[in-house]
């Protein structure tokens, strides 16, 4: 009998006057820390992108 069991969900009408402040500063929080480490992540690739041609450079240039 599905009328006997409850669900987790419960319907609510929305409230668009009073935003939920948290759930708000926490989606705002969460982008701008995935961004900041999209960043980092980066700048540490082309560091060691730019390190690895520097050091192919000098075993071809050794070489000759």
């Amino acid at each position: 009998s599905l009328a006997s069991t409850r669900s987790v969900f419960v319907a609510r009408k929305r409230t668009h006057e009073q935003p939920n402040w948290f759930r708000v500063g926490l989606a705002f929080t969460t982008s701008a820390a995935l961004w900041a480490f999209l960043f980092k992540q980066h700048n540490e690739d082309v560091m060691e992108y730019e390190r690895r041609k520097q050091e192919r450079q000098q075993k071809c240039t050794g070489c000759s």
